[in-house]
């Protein structure tokens, strides 16, 4: 009896450890799991969105369900109350017959009657749920897009001063009279990379500014002035070419924008027909008033034109096309999308027309600075185009 009592004990105790030991085992896996999610929960967006959606989903789903049971609860107490009201009026008059047609109408508008309550709250609740799920949804892609728009402006800033110091280095260099002639090759193509490389670096900055267009203050700006001011800044780049730059423009062809923002959109569409004009080619630059109250800026060349699968995807950042990815063209892809988006800002339409081998056309349309409808009705009787030729050719 003795050892019969020692066993059971024994097995007692040894159940009981082990049972301990396997609670205590999944307790711990348990509490390192809630750790492991809570921690994934706090640091991950994306998961955190995901469960946000999630439990929004199934607070959706309990509303909607309580939103059915509370109409169903009402619908029958209503139902039960026009039966017993029937029965009574039909109890009371002594005409039973009379009883079931009027039930049959109450009912009839009671339903009626919940059925739009029902649909309406439903309606406006679905809606509601709709929206805060979306805002949640997309709170990540938000964060992630005002971070990245961020950290370029800071990168690109940062970038600037170093460049800027190597540049004036180099051209230092470059000044020196005793500098052999392979070495001097090396240092302009370096000032050359490095010209390059600021202009990527001005066009990242520009759209990183584009994340708060309110910041841009919006006046009357002369728009032939300024088509005249970019052509002179590039007329090294049209000397290289020997390109013809024909400008004609209209008089009283003021818009209302951003002076620093179209000298940007004048300067990359000027800058585009450049590099991609061939060696003798002509460009043509227009400035007249359009229909609606509008300006249109046309900038036409003659270079190699943009095939027709292109054209779709030329205003994606980084986008070239081929055959003009060649490097000796320089760009960096981003000239033609911070025009459009400039040009969106400023409420205007671009369009661009082209055909491989027969050159490219860019139409931008600007709102006008003058008064309501008074310029662009009565273009053909009002102004005339004068024409300015800028030869950089050697013929």
């Amino acid at each position: 009896m003795s050892d019969l009592a020692t066993w059971w004990t024994s097995t007692s105790k040894t159940f009981v450890e082990s049972s301990v030991r396997t609670a205590a085992m999944y307790s711990r896996r348990f509490a390192e799991s809630a750790t492991g999610w809570l921690n994934k929960y706090r640091f991950d967006p994306f998961f955190r969105t995901e469960v946000n959606v999630v439990g929004l989903q199934v607070a959706f789903s309990l509303v909607i369900l309580g939103l059915v049971g509370t109409s169903l609860s009402l619908i029958y107490h209503d139902v039960s109350s026009a039966i017993l009201q029937g029965l009574r009026a039909g109890t009371a008059t002594g005409a039973p017959g009379s009883v079931g047609p009027a039930i049959v109408a109450q009912i009839g508008a009671i339903r009626t009657q919940n059925l739009l309550v029902i649909v309406s709250v439903i309606t406006i609740v679905t809606v509601l749920f709709g929206y805060i799920v979306a805002r949640v949804t997309l709170a990540p892609t938000r964060n992630a897009l005002m971070s990245q728009k961020q950290f370029i402006g800071n990168i690109a800033h940062e970038l600037r001063t170093p460049l800027a110091v190597i540049k004036t280095n180099t051209e230092v260099a470059l000044m020196s009279g005793t500098i052999e002639r392979d070495l001097k090759e090396t240092l302009l193509s370096n000032v050359e990379e490095l010209d390059r490389i600021s202009e990527i670096i001005n066009n990242l900055l520009s759209l990183s500014t584009l994340v708060r267009p309110e910041r841009m203050e919006f006046s009357a700006v002369d728009l032939p002035a300024l088509v005249s001011e970019s052509v002179q800044k590039l007329s090294h780049l049209a000397k290289r070419s020997e390109l013809l730059i024909t400008v004609r423009k209209s008089p009283d062809c003021g818009v209302w924008g951003n002076s620093t923002a179209l000298i940007q959109v004048v300067g990359n569409l000027l800058k585009n027909a450049i590099q991609y004009t061939p060696r003798g080619g002509e460009i043509v630059v227009t400035i007249q008033p359009s229909p609606q109250n509008q300006i249109e800026l046309m900038v036409q060349d003659s270079g190699m034109g943009i095939s027709q699968k292109d054209l779709f995807r030329i205003f994606e950042p980084f986008y070239r096309a081929d055959p003009s990815r060649e490097r000796r063209r320089g760009g960096s892809g981003l000239g033609l999308t911070i025009v459009s988006e400039l040009v969106k800002l400023h409420q205007g339409k671009i369009a661009i027309r082209s055909a491989v081998g027969r050159g490219t056309s860019v139409s931008v349309l600007l709102p006008s600075a003058a008064g309501h409808g008074a310029v662009g009705q009565e273009v053909e009787s009002k102004h005339r185009l004068n024409e300015i030729a800028v030869d950089f050719s050697s013929r």
